[in-house]
């Protein structure tokens, strides 16, 4: 019995003996590549931990609570982090199945012929099974579930740094959104003081009525706006509601300035973290479950090894009915070899196949996206930047211009007209320039998350 045994795991080893999977090499990525060649003199291969941490990003403690409050109750990141616990889950029956299973049985049977008297008989058993692991099939299995595990993780991590930077992002909106209601406000109320000196110039008969309608309409354009900018206002603020997971209200927040960010992500860019954003590691941890999955297709190939045994109690033997029980031992060894499935296995290995290869396309895909979307974020930061030094100049300009023609125009040498135009090109360069302060502000959140930031 014994040499039988030891020919069967014999004849396995020689037929499993081919049978040898590699493990997943992480991909080497060269990041400095992705960046334009303009850009890569701003990089810097410096650790970016503490960099990378939002609470060092953003400063404004208001903010702050709130983005306390998204990550603490944001609904999408909850699913985010349920989908980890539901793979920890599967991870745990994997490696169940490298283990014997155990089964307790029992059975009692009652029985009687031609009204004799009745017999009375029981079995009583335990029974272990248990499929060998030779050829890896459960091992790359597990493997796999870890990758899924890593994947799943990374995406919880792209959740929430994008629940950050949303956060920030509507946080600004409503700062500038506000600054441009100042602006209308205070522009209104100087419409208004213009208006009541033209009328009174007109009354002096030293300015035409075309002047006070003139005035008056451009008082009401800005009144109109105001309407805007308010409703904007309304509909963010819900928003940012909704991100924080509670009713629609206001939200406390501060003056809009240019914030105090470190400038040294758009002068020193860490492009070590270009590989470790967590959408890269996400494409990645997809590549290595795809490369198990794939192993595992292949060992359907080879044959399975499955041991049993059952030991137990009895009193129905061949030989008469005793009672107590006597001890039932039993052992079966099979050795299974796919013969008539190879077509599926060989549909089965494709796909996996198939599959690792899209899951390489897309790493190499997220990989470039990566770096364009870095290249972008820091050509929007630099334009802002400079959009807004101009607007400054041309601001002060048009300052400059309304006072003047206002002096002219009370001493009886200028043109009302002018004064008006001078006032609309000022409001309108005054809200423009927000819009370049926004840009700046959110060209550099997205440079942060870009990075991975968020941690």
């Amino acid at each position: 019995m014994k040499k039988k045994l030891y020919g069967i795991f014999l004849a396995f080893a020689v037929f499993t003996s081919c049978a040898t999977f590699k493990d997943y090499e992480p991909q080497t990525v060269d990041v400095i590549h992705f960046l334009r060649k303009e850009l890569q003199d701003r990089t810097s291969m410096n650790d970016t931990t503490s960099l990378l941490h939002w609470q060092n990003f953003y400063k404004d403690q208001r903010l702050q609570e709130l983005i306390r409050e998204g990550l603490e109750k944001n609904k999408e990141l909850e699913m985010a982090r349920l989908r980890v616990d539901e793979a920890t889950a599967s991870l745990r029956g994997a490696y169940g199945l490298l283990l014997p299973s155990v089964s307790l049985t029992g059975e009692g049977n009652i029985s009687s012929f031609d009204g004799a008297k009745a017999e009375k008989t029981y079995n009583l058993g335990t029974t272990l099974n248990w499929e060998t692991d030779i050829v890896g099939k459960q091992r790359n299995a597990i493997k796999g579930t870890i990758a899924t595990i890593d994947e799943r993780r990374a995406y919880r991590q792209l959740v929430r740094t994008r629940l950050i930077a949303t956060i920030a992002e509507a946080y600004y909106t409503l700062e500038m959104l506000d600054a441009k209601k100042k602006v209308l406000e205070e522009t209104i109320d100087s419409w208004k003081r213009q208006v009541t000196v033209l009328q009174a110039l007109m009354d002096a008969g030293e300015t035409e009525s075309s002047a006070v309608a003139q005035a008056e309409a451009s008082r009401y354009e800005s009144k109109t706006m105001l309407l805007l900018v308010e409703k904007q206002l309304f509909e963010t603020e819900g928003s940012l509601s909704i991100l924080l997971a509670k009713n629609p209200s206001a939200i406390s927040r501060g003056v809009f300035s240019d914030q105090d960010f470190s400038n040294s992500l758009a002068t020193d860019i860490p492009v070590t973290a270009l590989a470790t954003r967590p959408d890269v590691l996400q494409a990645e941890a997809a590549l290595r479950s795809s490369f198990y999955q794939a192993n595992v297709a292949r060992a359907a190939f080879y044959p399975s090894l499955r041991l049993s045994a059952s030991a137990g109690w009895t009193n129905n033997g061949s030989m008469g009915i005793a009672n107590p029980g006597s001890l039932l031992l039993q052992a079966i060894t099979s050795l299974t070899q796919p013969l008539f499935v190879n077509g599926q296995n060989r549909a089965n290995l494709a796909i996996a196949q198939s599959q690792q290869k899209q899951a390489m396309a897309q790493f190499s895909q997220t990989l470039l996206d990566a770096g364009n979307e870095v290249n972008n974020a820091l050509k929007a930061y630099q334009t802002a930047t400079r959009q807004t030094n101009l607007q400054e100049h041309q601001i002060r300009k048009l300052q400059e211009a309304i006072r003047a023609a206002d002096a002219q125009m009370r001493y009886g040498d200028g043109n009302a007209l002018q004064i008006i135009v001078a006032r609309q090109s000022l409001q309108t360069a005054q809200l423009q320039q927000l819009a370049p302060k926004y840009e700046k502000i959110e060209s550099y959140i997205i440079l942060f998350r870009m990075l991975g930031g968020g941690n």
